[in-house]
């Protein structure tokens, strides 16, 4: 009796199972392809945010310069009645406009009677751009009621709230003391403290919306000036709207107190 050897089962390697296949050319090109292209699109939304705030950034620091270089001519112009004087700027993503406010400085003296009264007081205003950031900083000026010889006129300052803005204004006097004169028509020539109160009062011109280039232009109109006579001395105080009323002139004896006010009309197109 004869056994048989068991053998293995031979397979051909042509007829075995394939186990490793390789990725189509099409398809990793089109993987590939897909992948460059999100970071490509990336890539230029991001470049295009940052290069849109700089250009944003650039702006604001020049309307800055701009809205000093306006506050120098109209305080320039207040000097010297009819002349003129204008400023331009560039507008792209911000705008330089005029806002009307409630805002009002009383001048009185301590009877009672009021020397000068300005309402609706304007306040020049560039906004920036949406990409802008800041923070409130004071530039120049300051926001009391009454300033002295040395001091400007106007408040220049960043504020911030619903976007960046440059606010200008000239919502405050200044008081000159100009010494002892003689008044010839007067009893003896008898000498009289002279002080002069000066306010810069902001008139509306034509307004034209544009973009791009754009003038804001100023215009000293006719000064209008008016005197008070004391015999005895007096105090006088200036009040922005409700606040606390601040001294401007405290003199003994006779005194002259001139109020002089100084339209200045602004255009802007």
């Amino acid at each position: 009796m004869t056994s048989e050897r068991p053998y293995p089962k031979r397979f051909s390697l042509r007829h075995s199972p394939r186990r490793d296949r390789g990725v189509s050319p099409i398809i990793s090109t089109i993987i590939l392809t897909s992948a460059l292209l999100v970071i490509l699109v990336v890539a230029s939304y991001v470049s295009t945010n940052i290069l849109i705030m700089q250009m944003d950034d650039s702006e604001f620091e020049q309307a800055k310069t701009n809205m000093s270089l306006l506050d120098n001519v109209i305080q320039d112009v207040a000097l010297r009645p009819g002349a003129g004087g204008y400023v331009q700027f560039n507008e792209r993503a911000g705008g330089i406009g005029i806002n009307q406010s409630t805002n009002s400085i009383k001048v009185a003296d301590n009877q009672g009677k009021t020397l000068g009264s300005w309402s609706s007081l304007l306040t020049l205003v560039y906004h920036a751009g949406s990409q802008v950031s800041g923070a409130a900083t004071n530039i120049t000026g300051t926001s009391q009621p009454s300033v002295s010889m040395s001091d400007p006129l106007g408040f220049l300052r960043v504020e911030v709230g619903q976007g960046v803005w440059v606010k200008l204004d000239y919502n405050r006097v200044r008081t000159v003391s100009m010494g002892a004169l003689i008044v010839n028509n007067s009893a003896n020539n008898s000498a009289y403290n002279f002080y002069d109160i000066t306010m810069i009062s902001l008139t509306k011109g034509d307004i034209t919306a544009t973009s791009g280039t754009v003038n804001a232009r100023v215009q000293s109109l006719p000064i209008n000036t008016t005197s008070y006579t004391y015999a005895s001395g007096v105090t006088v105080t200036a009040k922005l709207n409700n606040g606390q009323p601040q001294n401007l002139i405290r003199s003994s004896g006779q005194t002259v107190v001139m109020i002089t006010t100084i339209p200045v009309r602004v255009s802007i197109g």
